[in-house]
């Protein structure tokens, strides 16, 4: 690597010590009134700093505005340099509200993320991580300007916003790693919460006392301090949808449900405005439920379809019940039951207009996600056959009711049904038609050369590659994701991908490839105090040079004495290779395989933990952890250190063979994959060529309709009942056959730029250019155009 490769790798990963253990405190709840000498010892009376108490009502940063309060003064005072190097950031934390729009501080949230938090309950943490990440190295850098130690003591804890305490929380770790230590005593006022019971739970957190029981009184009630709100007239042109849905999706639920209280009570039982209050009741019930009391939520739901009057929104309670027993509860009859409600009530409407086509197609993408859940667990062959070619049907036929409708929520819907048909022909074995549609459905995105639409097309692209045996042309498209994560300074997608490309490295026989990005990927996750990833990545480095046969330097040992110490016990006794391998997997020393999509929401940072299952990894039939001692009977010559050749198998869900038609990491079809900071490999072809497809889907379904008419020119997909689909763009349209690498940041045929791309889906987290008005449209967290 050139000197110039070296000093445009960040610092981190020019950082050798891996060696990091977590912080043991940090963090005290205190839960009952006494002395600060009596918590935390005598030493903290002098580095004591007192923050006042957050104004009731949970606001976006109120907690944090307290610390600045006393904070800013001093580090200006004694390291002005610290604000001008967290400029931008600081800004973002600092801004006032806006007067003409009150939703509150910090927040860089799109109408879409806001959309689909309050639509499909998902949450869509992955932008909002990285800036609670940089508030918190902010705040690391500024807090000695208090003390060396500072010990924090914050009246009223409860009462901070979720927002803020992610970032204090944060800062704490962060400064532990740095060895600056931060201490942070929270004096409880009002109460306990659900979030605060979550959080005492996490590394670095105790409780002094018992943490007060978690009131079952709604926000709103008599004696619970509420909001006022401007009164909510459900014919006007504002509403209180958008501030509730930023709060959502910001996951600061209990300005969610305080502001979903004060307008409930506005509307005062009004029984003219039953469909208002029966919206109000379905926020409240989403906000329920992405914090895990769902038997709450769908009550909620359920009594909010005792007062809705509209068969639209009646359809879509039915829909929210059906997804929220299909996704938490795992019961798609049950699912079904309520989607067939929806669309009876669709069907009362003699005139459907758009919405209700929304909601139609919504309900038919869920009972698509049914058929496919039972296809998955179904052992009958003949059923499972049935049940995807149901679910591919119903997926078309949503697609055909909104492929060239307007408006956000349809053009959101379109993104969501288009990826959906990828992953359908993905988890049917699919591969390589996958791959090629959805190529041809993210090629007007790719063609605006924006950065942030190439790191989630690239990695979608290599997993798929990667489960149909292509190692070389995946970790050509995992080395082209890396590159552009460095560009976009994102470390979060950044560790995903270093470990993918790891892995995959691994199973074509590049070990010491597979050692470089896992020893990356550990330094990244590392940064990010992510203790599973950083596990999980060690681990990929310890199996990487133990198949090659390759040293274990002082680093790598000194962090494996505290990880995996069985094995570093091993390693010191002399063992050979089999023994290592026995020992690192006595200690439980696994691997995570790429799952079929990076992750949209971080539980490190947003500390609301994880489902009881990964659907998409279900659905895509692979697991959460893999061994890779398999590897170990594949090449002897790999016990010299020589890295071998893999023989041939299937993709990743048959287990550890390795790739049919594997090269040897020597060979030059994606050399440069092994080291993000050299230039992207060239895509190497399959055996059976760029562009053959596999199987079509398993009927005469037509995917002619599914790229809009200013979309993508799309392959030939071909199938046992011929051509399915072709030419999705209008005639004449220029558009990419396959994007280019981020080198270039355009596509081979860039779209005309008078090609309306407005309606084509988006990606989440990303920004896109409406080619009809020319402006910048945010989705989904992205910035501006």
């Amino acid at each position: 690597m050139t000197a110039g490769a070296v000093a445009s790798r960040p610092a981190w990963l020019q950082e050798p010590t891996l060696a990091w253990r977590p912080a043991v405190h940090g963090v005290v709840l205190c839960a009952r009134p006494h002395d600060l000498a009596d918590c935390l010892g005598p030493n903290a009376v002098g580095a004591a700093v007192a923050v006042g108490p957050p104004a009731a009502g949970h606001d976006h940063l109120c907690g944090l505005q307290e610390l600045l309060a006393v904070l800013l003064p001093a580090v200006r005072e004694a390291r002005p340099e610290v604000p001008e190097r967290h400029a931008e950031v600081l800004a973002l934390l600092t801004r006032p509200q806006d007067a003409q729009a009150p939703r509150g501080r910090f927040v860089p949230v799109s109408e879409t993320a806001s959309l689909g938090t309050t639509r499909r309950i998902s949450r869509e943490s992955h932008i909002t991580a990285g800036w609670i990440d940089r508030a918190a190295r902010f705040l690391v850098d500024a807090l000695p300007a208090l003390g060396e130690r500072p010990v924090l003591v914050l009246d009223a804890f409860d009462r901070w916003d979720r927002i803020s305490v992610r970032i204090l929380y944060r800062t704490v770790l962060l400064a532990d790693q740095q060895g600056r230590g931060i201490t942070v005593r929270g004096l409880l006022k009002d109460g306990g919460s659900l979030f605060l019971e979550r959080l005492s739970g996490q590394r670095a957190v105790g409780v002094c006392g018992v943490l007060p029981p978690v009131a079952e009184t709604l926000p709103g009630a008599p004696g619970v301090p509420g909001l006022a709100v401007e009164p909510w007239h459900s014919d006007g042109s504002a509403g209180p949808l958008r501030a509730i849905g930023d709060a959502i999706a910001l996951q600061n639920f209990e300005r969610a449900d305080l502001l979903i209280a004060a307008h409930l009570a506005a509307v005062g039982g009004d029984p003219l405005r039953a469909d208002d209050t029966a919206d109000l009741i379905r926020l409240q019930a989403i906000s329920e439920a992405q914090t895990g009391r769902i038997d709450s939520a769908v009550a909620k739901l359920e009594r909010s379809l005792e007062l809705a009057g509209k068969p639209e929104l009646r359809a879509h309670l039915n829909y929210l019940v059906a997804l929220l027993v299909t996704k938490r509860k795992d019961d798609t009859d049950a699912a079904r039951t309520f989607y067939l409600r929806g669309l009876e009530c669709l069907d009362e409407l003699a005139e459907p207009g758009v919405d209700a086509q929304v909601e139609r197609a919504w309900i038919l993408n869920g009972l698509a996600l049914a058929a496919a859940i039972d296809a998955r667990e179904t052992s009958d062959a003949e059923r499972r056959d049935e049940l995807f070619q149901s679910a591919f049907e119903l997926e078309f036929d949503a697609f055909r009711m909104v492929r060239e409708m307007p408006g956000d929520s349809a053009f959101y819907l379109r993104y969501n049904l288009s990826h959906n048909l990828a992953f359908l022909l993905q988890i049917t074995g699919r591969h390589r038609q996958a791959e090629e549609f959805l190529r041809s459905v993210s090629a007007t995105m790719l063609g605006t050369g924006r950065p942030e639409f190439f790191v989630p097309h690239h990695y979608a692209i290599a997993v798929l590659q990667l489960r149909r045996g292509s190692h070389e042309e995946a970790a050509a498209s995992f080395a082209a994701a890396v590159r552009v994560a460095h560009s976009l300074r994102d470390p979060f997608h950044l560790e995903k991908l270093l470990a993918a490309a790891g892995y995959t490295d691994l199973r074509r026989g590049d070990h010491p490839g597979a050692a470089r990005h896992y020893r990356d990927a550990a330094r990244t996750a590392r940064r990010l105090c992510d203790e599973t990833a950083f596990a999980q990545d060690l681990a990929g480095l310890l199996w990487a040079l133990t198949l090659q046969g390759a040293r274990w330097d002082r680093h790598t040992l000194a962090a494996a004495r505290i990880w995996y110490p069985e094995a570093a016990g091993a390693y010191d006794r002399g063992a050979g290779r089999d023994e290592l391998a026995e020992a690192l997997t006595a200690a439980g020393a696994d691997i995570a395989p790429p799952s079929s999509k990076l992750p949209s929401y971080l539980p490190a940072v947003d500390l609301e933990g994880l489902p009881g299952r990964d659907l998409n990894r279900f659905l895509a039939g692979i697991t959460t952890r893999e061994n890779p001692s398999a590897l170990l009977t594949q090449n002897t010559a790999e016990g010299t250190g020589r890295a071998g050749e893999a023989p041939e198998a299937g993709g990743p869900e048959r287990g550890w063979a390795a790739a049919r038609g594997a090269a040897r990491p020597g060979d030059a079809a994606a050399r440069e994959a092994a080291d993000p900071d050299a230039a992207v490999a060239q895509r190497a072809a399959g055996p059976d060529g760029a562009v053959a497809w596999g199987a079509a889907a398993p009927s005469a379904v037509t995917a002619r309709e599914v790229a809009d008419p200013g979309g993508a020119v799309a392959q030939r997909v071909t199938g046992p009942d011929g051509r399915v689909a072709r030419g999705l763009a209008s005639p004449g349209e220029a558009v990419a056959r396959e994007p280019a690498s981020p080198d270039t940041a355009v596509a081979r045929e860039p779209a005309s730029p008078d090609a309306a791309v407005a309606r084509e889906p988006a990606v989440p987290g990303v920004t896109v250019v409406d080619g009809v008005s020319g402006s910048g449209r945010v989705v989904v967290g992205g910035g501006r155009a």
